[in-house]
């Protein structure tokens, strides 16, 4: 047999192992939402880390970030807000990992319906999520089928490999949810950091056995694509402005992401928010770093200043520069970072659609108690219908995978972090001042998207959250937020916080003076 059946073989035993695994957790998430949604919220530190990472990694991370720095330089390293991401986990989402253990949230519209006592304003946000993560879940699945296809020089077909991947993601999420998706996550990012640095080192030593990453730099610093070392970068307009619209869509909106947002709900304890600030950042650097040197120095060494398809940079450089067995590894890589965003998304579309949609409304407001087997299987036939749909737009294959992304899919999951973060803090924030802000926010988006250039070089996303927050402050500030709600979402989370801190502190105290008096 020839390399690619070996290929083949290989990755369709990779897929059963996942299918398999997922399985293996049926009989207990299918007895509670809780579990299937947010794995009984126990989640170690390290898969914390893990799952958290490699779902905000995805596979545009491993393919977009070398085609983008390859394209427009240096300065597309901007996107990746590594410190942002940690710090924004550590204080927004410990806050909420607070607000769900106290009140039991599951979904980010649980939290925004009843932080805003608005059942309306709920439901429009788990439609809005739910909608735009078709479209950033099908990036994934192309990513996936053009992995496999460039890799086994079309043996596998693109439409084919769309199919296995969505048919390995969806029975892997329907056989154990989160449990089998926190744990498997785990798996991947160290493989997906063994793989892109294995690529790296083969890449370096094979071509370049001389002088290694220092010649492969001086032949970019010296050649026709030498501006792809400078921030400008080759198409000369990537100044601070960019890079902050990078940095926003990538790290500061990051958090209320659907798929990250529920990841601050299954947090085993306060230990995991403290491991995740050092290690967030770190796994960032190290990940990044690998893939930055592949976009900016080995790909313009050896494939020229003029590739003419810079998604295809790193299955080329896999397949055409490496043996068969590093193709293999990257391919592998690709399914790491594509299925772990691609299941977690859809998760935390699924657990919307069953429970704010529609155990909420076709039972819960009727005062109907409803059966956590219910909402689990309702989620899992969401799950097989949005896969379906996913494969439907995968045909049309959009170009340019990391700026399609950025540009339909971020900027409409921010407009929920103005009312998510005031409603954490701000006393007076209220529902009125919610729905102004998200459709307000929503408008701006849209009309910049699709029909308006945005002003001054600002992002369609940065314009969204300027009107948004201003709106969200004006329209709350004429009218008047409940005491309850305050008292109930506010003043209680903070005294919780404050006297868990002062508890650990007393305790400290009274066991250094135990061992001081011994």
């Amino acid at each position: 047999m020839n390399a690619t059946t070996w290929i083949i073989i290989g990755i369709m035993a990779y897929a059963a192992f996942m299918v398999f695994h997922g399985f293996s957790n049926f009989k207990a998430t299918s007895k509670s939402a809780e579990s299937f949604f947010n794995a009984d919220r126990g989640v170690s530190s390290l898969v914390l880390v893990a799952t958290t990472a490699i779902s905000v990694f995805s596979g545009l991370t491993y393919y977009g970030y070398p085609s983008s720095i390859y394209r427009f330089g240096m300065g597309y390293f901007a996107g990746t807000g590594m410190a942002v991401c940690a710090l924004c986990f550590c204080t927004i989402g410990f806050r909420l990992w607070v607000l769900g253990k106290e009140y039991g949230f599951q979904t980010p519209s649980d939290y925004l319906r009843t932080r805003y006592y608005s059942e309306g304003f709920g439901l429009f946000v788990a439609i809005l999520l739910t909608i735009f993560i078709i479209p950033y879940t099908t990036l994934q699945l192309i990513a996936i089928g053009d992995g496999i296809s460039t890799t086994t020089n079309g043996a596998f077909p693109y439409m084919l490999a769309v199919l296995f991947g969505t048919v390995c993601v969806s029975l892997h999420i329907i056989g154990g949810g989160m449990k089998s998706v926190a744990w498997l996550d785990t798996f991947h990012l160290i493989l997906g950091f063994a793989a892109v640095y294995v690529l790296l080192i083969v890449l370096v030593m094979k071509h370049f056995p001389d002088g290694g990453l220092v010649e492969a730099a001086n032949i970019v610093a010296n050649g026709e694509r030498a501006s792809v070392l400078s921030v400008p970068g080759p198409e000369g307009n990537y100044d601070w402005k960019v890079m902050l619209n990078l940095a926003v869509t990538g790290a500061v909106a990051t958090i209320v992401w659907p798929h990250i947002f529920m990841r601050c709900y299954i947090a085993q304890g306060t230990k995991n928010f403290k491991v995740m600030a050092v290690a967030l950042p770190l796994i960032y650097a190290t990940v990044f770093i690998g893939l930055v040197t592949l976009g900016a120095i080995i790909a313009p060494a050896l494939l020229g200043p003029n590739f003419a398809d810079p998604d295809e940079i790193i299955p080329t450089l896999a397949t055409k520069f490496c043996p068969p067995i590093v193709s293999f590894i990257s391919l592998l890589c690709i399914f790491a970072f594509a299925v772990s965003t691609a299941d977690s998304m859809l998760l935390s579309a699924s657990a919307m659609a069953s429970r704010d949609i529609y155990a909420r409304w076709r039972y819960e407001l009727k005062g109907q108690a409803v059966e956590p087997k219910k909402t689990v299987f309702f989620a899992r036939i969401i799950l097989a219908l949005m896969m379906v749909a996913c494969i439907i737009i995968s045909m049309f294959k959009p170009t340019y995978i990391t700026d399609y992304a950025y540009r339909l899919c971020s900027p409409f999951f921010a407009m929920i972090m103005p009312c998510t973060v005031g409603g954490l803090w701000w006393k007076k924030g209220t529902k009125e001042g919610a729905w102004a802000g998200t459709i307000g926010g929503l408008i701006v988006v849209f009309a910049m998207t699709f029909f308006i250039t945005p002003p001054l070089g600002f992002s369609a996303l940065a314009w969204g959250l300027v009107v948004n927050t201003a709106l969200y402050v004006g329209v709350s500030l004429c009218t008047k937020c409940p005491e309850e709600v305050v008292e109930k979402y506010i003043n209680r989370v903070g005294s919780i916080i404050n006297c868990t801190t002062e508890m650990r502190e007393k305790t400290a105290k009274a066991v250094q003076a135990a061992r001081v008096a011994s």
